[in-house]
């Protein structure tokens, strides 16, 4: 459990935050924002300040005031989750709501890039031989984390390769559009013959921003699969099946 200045400490401004209530079908993604002085003192005060990303007609119809809202975030390698009353709302063009400051906080992932695998198909560009980067071709994704991808192909790729991918259909995302490095080239023994688990790192290709919302539509991936009752597989990709 976190709480005190550690807590605080999460609460950075610019820091995504995923605001859940089933019953009020509300799943909203937003960002913190602290004045120039709860910067300088590097700590909120009074309430807890959400730039939602939402429509205005989303935005108007606004919540009871002490409704419980389940709250996560991302931080230090880690997810958190914490529960917040709202207060109230800002009025129009902004679209700020305003919660009460968390007492604390659990981690619920003990790191942001734990993998969920992901039945779909998505586009590659190959580096080399396999289409010098110019040509998308349709590949089978494996699994997905905050930090890269996994997809099989039925020859090994080049080690340190470049590669573009596409990923469709993540939640809040859509297309996930990015490049990577080729890390792993794993053979796994099939009835049908040898097949490789292609391992991509994303590294410095995506922005602080544009990472946190990838780990948020994972952790959204993986709750999706909790409430259908469905254990999450951990695929180890460094042994042969």
């Amino acid at each position: 459990m976190i709480e005190g200045d550690k807590l605080f400490a999460l609460l950075k401004h610019g820091t995504s935050i995923h605001i859940i209530e089933p019953e009020l079908e509300i799943d909203y993604y937003g960002t913190l924002e602290l004045s120039e002085e709860e910067q300088e003192a590097g700590v909120p005060s009074g309430a807890l300040t959400v730039r939602l990303d939402i429509p205005v007609g989303k935005f108007v119809d606004t919540p009871d005031a002490g409704c419980i809202f389940q709250c996560h975030l991302t931080g230090a390698g880690c997810v958190y989750h914490f529960e917040s009353p709202y207060r109230s709302a800002s009025p129009l063009p902004d679209t700020i709501w305003y919660l009460d400051l968390p007492k604390n906080a659990e981690r619920i992932q003990l790191r942001d890039f734990v993998r969920v695998p992901i039945p779909i198909s998505i586009e590659v560009k190959l580096p080399g031989d396999h289409g010098g980067l110019k040509n998308y071709r349709e590949v089978a994704l494996i699994d997905i984390s905050g930090g890269g991808l996994c997809f099989v192909h039925d020859e090994p790729l080049i080690m340190d390769a470049p590669i573009s991918v596409r990923v469709p259909d993540l939640p809040r995302i859509g297309t996930l559009e990015t490049e990577g490095t080729i890390r792993r080239a794993t053979p796994i023994e099939t009835n049908l013959g040898m097949t490789y688990h292609i391992g991509v790192m994303f590294g410095d290709t995506l922005s602080n921003r544009e990472r946190e919302r990838l780990v948020q539509s994972i952790y959204q991936l993986q709750q999706s699969y909790l409430r259908k009752g469905l254990k999450v597989p951990q695929i180890d990709h460094t042994k042969r099946s």
